[in-house]
């Protein structure tokens, strides 16, 4: 039986849009990043490849997810996969320049999710 917490969190996950839950898996990409850049700068180089590879998993997702009907779809395959090349680096080298160079373009396509999600509902209202 799942405690009252796990049972909310849940009903939550099901319950939201497809934009809010792509902007849920980005705000989880950023935090995980952001984490690791400060394991790196720790140097616990072990920990750091934990966090980069649940990111890699997370990009990934994001990838085998997309659809195939639109016309960005191929940009966005090149631009996801470009993150996990540099989360490699990042990984291989222990070096948080190839996340922080990244970083801003993550943040910037979240936000965009954000904006097309705020604009979809509003033009179902």
């Amino acid at each position: 039986m799942l405690n009252p917490y796990e049972q909310y969190k849940i009903n939550s996950i099901n319950t939201m849009t497809k934009g809010e839950l792509l902007i849920m898996i980005f705000d989880e990409l950023i935090k995980k990043l952001n984490r690791s850049i400060v394991l790196i700068e720790n140097k616990d180089f072990e920990q750091s490849k934990i966090q980069l590879d649940k990111s890699r998993k997370i990009i990934n997702h994001l990838i085998v997810t997309l659809d195939e009907q639109y016309e960005i779809t191929p940009n966005l395959t090149e631009l996801y996969m470009f993150f996990n090349r540099e989360l490699i680096k990042a990984a291989g080298y222990n070096d948080p320049k190839y996340i922080n160079e990244i970083m801003p373009m993550i943040k910037d396509l979240r936000n965009t999710w954000a904006e097309a999600d705020k604009i979809a509902k509003l033009s179902k209202s």
